[in-house]
């Protein structure tokens, strides 16, 4: 096991500061990105899943089905995997939820609900009322969280609700609200008015992601640069919605029919990749997405052309606070992959270094320590 701090002149080099430690306390709205350290886990393989709770970090890998989680210094304290298939599989867990009260869940990207022990190996399955009907979940965007003693999820298919349909979100409830312990769950959430998707025009498929912040919870689709605001503890009632306004978010806008695909194939819309809800403000984090005449000229479809994608258009971090204020935009470096969390705008959080685009081939997983401050 290696630990490693990224030396002071990388820092720089990438544009980071490099100074004390400072809180939010202040009244500016203008933030910068900064790299404090980096940890070494000393495993190999591809991050699928991943999140960070209380001082401990877990990651998922999809094509081993497996765990490993560790500490604020990288090592490694648990690793399971799980077999693919037989009685006691477990059927791919990308979604990772632990509760407040230490209790780990995972939700496969099909459906599937299990509850783990704490040190990863499989307790149950949750079994739910009925299949879904979704092939791709939310994929590596969040959708599980945790309302008081309920898990919220992103489980289409009730009443045989087809979320391919291009009005779903329009038509039907978009989250069930789960009791863990006996696997019931009721339906929950529409779409505002606000949204372009509560209207009877087509448009391109967007995907869902949502978090839970006390009794709010905060509900974005991917393609849309608007957050949803519902209080959990009015029957989901819809608040507000804020937009976050991005100087620059491709869409290709409203289609002439049903089941086009135009991102990706003429053009790339921009994309919600992840975001925060904390209490001093949401951490919403987009790609601007790549214009018609670019994505054309560097035949952006074929897929062999897929790893220029990051070097066309820039992924930025934003803040947004719930009356609507907007911090300026930051460029996150490509060097900087996934985010597993960010709690506190107050605390230091961490994110997976991209080797990939760097160009460098590692025998084990790093990952920088990183922390916002306000300037």
């Amino acid at each position: 096991m290696k630990i490693q701090l990224v030396p002071f002149l990388a820092f720089c080099l990438l544009g980071f500061s490099c100074s004390e430690k400072t809180d939010s306390s202040s009244n500016s709205n203008e933030w910068e990105l900064v790299i404090e350290d980096s940890i070494q886990v000393d495993y190999l393989g591809t991050v699928h899943g991943a999140e960070f709770n209380d001082g401990k970090g877990i990651i998922f890998n999809f094509k081993e089905n497996k765990f490993i989680q560790f500490d604020e210094r990288g090592k490694i304290l648990h690793e399971q995997a799980y077999p693919f298939d037989g009685p006691d599989k477990v059927f791919y867990p990308m979604q990772l939820k632990t509760t407040t009260e230490g209790k780990l869940y995972g939700a496969s990207f099909v459906g599937w609900l299990y509850e783990f022990n704490s040190d990863l190996t499989f307790k149950r399955e949750i079994k739910l009322p009925f299949l879904t009907e979704a092939k791709d979940g939310g994929g590596t965007r969040r959708v599980l969280d945790q309302w008081k003693d309920q898990l919220i999820l992103y489980y289409p298919g009730r009443d045989g609700a087809n979320p391919y349909d291009p009005f779903f979100f329009r038509d039907h409830f978009l989250l069930e609200k789960v009791d863990p312990k006996t696997g019931s769950a009721k339906p929950m959430i529409r779409i505002p008015s606000t949204s372009r998707y509560a209207s009877d025009k087509y448009f391109e498929r967007p995907f869902l992601s949502f978090g839970i912040l006390g009794d709010t919870l905060y509900l974005t689709l991917d393609n849309e640069p608007l957050i949803h605001l519902y209080d959990l503890a009015d029957s989901a009632s819809f608040l507000k919605t804020i937009p976050f306004n991005p100087s620059r978010f491709e869409d290709n806008g409203e289609h002439s029919e049903a089941y086009q695909y135009i991102s990706g194939t003429t053009m790339l819309d921009g994309d919600i990749r992840q975001f925060f809800p904390t209490n001093q403000g949401i951490v919403v984090i987009f790609e601007e997405g790549i214009k018609e005449d670019i994505f054309v000229q560097n035949d952006l479809k074929d897929p062999k052309n897929f790893p220029l994608y990051p070097t066309l258009q820039n992924q930025i971090l934003k803040i947004v606070q719930v009356d609507g204020t907007l911090s300026n935009e930051i460029i996150i470096p490509r060097s900087i992959d996934r985010i597993l969390a960010i709690e506190s705008l107050d605390e230091p959080f961490y994110a997976l270094r991209d080797d990939d685009f760097i160009g460098e081939e590692q025998e084990y997983l790093t990952f920088y320590k990183l922390r916002l401050r306000q300037k």
